[in-house]
């Protein structure tokens, strides 16, 4: 399911890779846009946005990056493969340090 999400939206997408990356970064600010808000930060209130806000824009961060990885991968024939291979790889790392910083 996860790879016909990505190859279905990488197809539709008609940005550049360029145009992506900055769709991304433009998603993650609204992510933290949205927390700003939600923890009633100053100058962020008014917007009046919830952490419920904030997950919204957690999966728009997804999507775009999904997609975004499909077009990178468009090369790659195990784009699905190489998806887990990299999920795998990355969440060792992330456990490896988790609570290192706190020691």
């Amino acid at each position: 399911m996860q790879n016909n999400i990505q190859s279905i939206l990488a197809k539709r997408e008609p940005k550049t890779l360029e145009q992506m990356a900055l769709k991304l970064a433009e998603e993650t600010g609204e992510v933290a846009q949205a927390i700003l808000s939600a923890g009633n930060s100053s100058g962020s209130v008014y917007k009046k946005l919830s952490m419920a806000d904030a997950q919204e824009e957690c999966v728009d961060v997804i999507l775009v990056a999904l997609a975004l990885f499909e077009k990178l991968s468009a090369e790659d024939t195990a784009t699905e493969a190489t998806f887990s291979e990299l999920l795998e790889k990355k969440t060792a790392k992330w456990e490896a340090h988790m609570g290192k910083d706190t020691m």
